[in-house]
């Protein structure tokens, strides 16, 4: 399977904030802003902002376009990947997530059809 990488995402608490934080960093408005997700376009990539309650889940996580997920998932068990909990299925599409051998989150995103 071939994928490319869809956006990179950072937990945030305080999600206004944050897009606030990034509009001024990056001298630009994001994509679009709801209450628990907001994005920003650079140059071809997306940054994604998600509100987490978790503080102690800071971290860039890098999401794989796979669609659909649930083949990609089912590769990762093949290949012993240990998976952080189920698909979740949002308005902006499906997510998972699941941990490298070193023990790092990376995650998979299936956009809405």
């Amino acid at each position: 399977m071939q994928t490319t990488i869809a956006f990179i995402s950072y937990p945030v608490t305080n999600l206004d904030r944050a897009v606030e934080f990034y509009q001024k960093v990056l001298g630009k408005e994001p994509l679009f802003h709801r209450e628990d997700w907001a994005e920003f376009e650079l140059g071809g990539q997306r940054l994604a902002l998600n509100k987490s309650s978790s503080t102690n889940r800071f971290g860039a996580t890098v999401y794989f376009l796979a669609q659909p997920i649930e083949g990609f998932i089912l590769r990762m068990k093949e290949l012993d990947a240990v998976l952080d909990g189920n698909i979740e299925i949002h308005s902006y599409g499906k997510l998972a997530r699941f941990r490298d051998p070193d023990g790092n989150i990376l995650g998979l995103y299936e956009p809405p059809e």
